[in-house]
């Protein structure tokens, strides 16, 4: 775990305080995001179709993702995180340390990509196929931030089991340069989630040396060397690894779908195919996470379940629906938009042409 890759301090300007950090989470977004953009264009050239277009629709993507996802979270978590925050606007745009939604990123990405491409009367369904891969290697990266970040863990499991997880009570950043001794810099400003979830939920009872009076935990930046030690030391229960698996699914989903591609016999159906394959995987993930409260026995799921059942339906019916239309999208862009070079020399063909009627035409 590790929440801040690089800690340059803070900068003061006059009343104002601005942290030079890099979050690990946003740093894996940025990963992620241009990962996906070189893949999507590579397979777009290969498709003869036009790579920058395909880049125009990572962008819309990325752009629609975090806007969309961070309105879902915000919805979702208005009352207990944003409602009564001292400063509303700076908690709703501040996603440096997470607080996203996926499917709501996916909604909005998807409008505002089927939207691009019909203005620039694009196949739809050809371009989609593009992206379906991206998308999933883009969460692959998404999740190792989640890993890193501590967020979207996994529920208690066995003290013994060997793919158990223990998070650290705080995360040090890899490199501090604010010059402080205290390992844990002004990076660190809370708890780690799993560890204040459990002590939340009284599983877990923090050394009476890190408390102060009043009950509260002590901030790590005034730490002293005997409390630096003891909190080098405190973890949280273990707890299934449900960010790993998610990073093995969906790099085992891009593979699958990599695989399809090849087979598919209508345009669209690599995109439908991940929605069902996505949503049937995170059904059974949001099982194995903790941070929100479920009971399939009783028939109590988390929003992202209730989601991914819509999400199935829909690619089901997607599949449906494409076995309907052509195989085909429309033809490339290669063979109705040729190269500079070969207009070129079509008309320098067609000039030729005429070149040749008006000669016979005189010699009539």
């Amino acid at each position: 775990m590790l929440q801040v890759i690089l800690d340059f301090g803070v900068l003061k300007i006059g009343q104002w305080s601005l942290p030079l950090r890099v979050h690990a989470y946003g740093l894996m977004m940025v990963l992620g995001f241009l990962t996906g953009i070189v893949l999507a264009k590579w397979r777009a050239k290969r498709a003869g179709e036009d790579a920058e277009k395909a880049a125009a629709c990572c962008v819309l993507s990325l752009v629609g993702g975090i806007v969309g996802a961070r309105a879902a979270y915000v919805i979702q978590h208005w009352e207990d995180e944003f409602a009564f925050s001292p400063n509303r606007l700076g908690a709703v745009v501040n996603i440096t340390s997470g607080g996203l939604i996926y499917y709501g990123g996916v909604v909005l990405a998807i409008v505002l990509v089927v939207g691009y491409l019909l203005a620039r009367r694009l196949p739809v369904r050809r371009y989609l196929d593009f992206l379906a891969i991206s998308l999933m290697v883009g969460l692959a990266f998404g999740r190792t931030g989640c890993l890193l970040n501590g967020c979207c863990y996994g529920g208690l499991c066995r003290h013994d089991w060997p793919l158990a997880m223990r998070f650290p009570m705080y995360s040090k950043p890899l490199l501090k340069l604010d010059g402080r001794a205290n390992p844990y810099s002004r990076t660190t400003e809370g708890p780690t989630p799993p560890y204040s979830h459990h002590r939340e939920a009284g599983w877990i009872r923090p050394d009476p040396a890190l408390v102060d009076s009043a009950g509260f935990l002590i901030p790590p930046r005034d730490f002293d060397q005997r409390q630096t030690r003891i909190a080098e030391t405190s973890h949280s229960l273990p707890v299934q690894p449900a960010q790993a698996l998610a990073i093995v699914n969906a790099l085992l989903i891009a593979a699958v779908l990599w695989g399809f591609y090849r087979l598919r016999r209508r345009e669209g159906q690599v995109f439908a195919a991940m929605l069902v394959l996505y949503s049937i995987a995170r059904f059974i993930l949001e099982g194995i996470r903790d941070d929100n409260p479920h009971d399939l026995l009783a028939g109590v799921l988390t929003h992202n379940q209730y989601t991914s059942v819509v999400t199935f339906l829909a690619g089901v019916l997607m599949l449906a629906v494409i076995w309907k239309l052509p195989a085909s999208a429309g033809p490339a862009a290669g063979a109705h938009n040729p190269p500079a070079a070969a207009q070129a020399d079509a008309g320098a063909r067609r000039q030729d042409a005429r070149d040749t009627g008006h000669k016979r035409r005189r010699g009539k």
